[in-house]
């Protein structure tokens, strides 16, 4: 099929809506990652619950999801919000 074709990136207020409010550094960053809204809420799911995320999913995380992750996870990192 060519539904990969046919993605749609999601938009500033998309993602807006789904992480609440972030620094436009990080909406710029995660646009341009290419992730649709449904890729994004799968990559902030993982951040904020990633045991209950991979038993849910029974699968990895695809390339969007996981760039979208590594984004977020860093700046978790470095505005010191991890969970340890």
């Amino acid at each position: 099929m060519q539904q990969e074709r046919h993605r749609l990136a999601a938009t500033r207020s998309e993602i807006q809506r789904i992480l609440g409010p972030v620094d436009d550094d990080i909406i710029v960053d995660v646009v341009r990652t290419g992730a649709t809204s449904g890729e994004v809420a799968e990559a902030f799911e993982w951040l904020n619950d990633d045991d209950y995320m991979g038993a849910a999913l029974n699968r990895p995380m695809n390339e969007h999801v996981r760039r979208v992750y590594e984004l977020l996870q860093s700046e978790r990192d470095r505005m010191g919000q991890g969970d340890d």
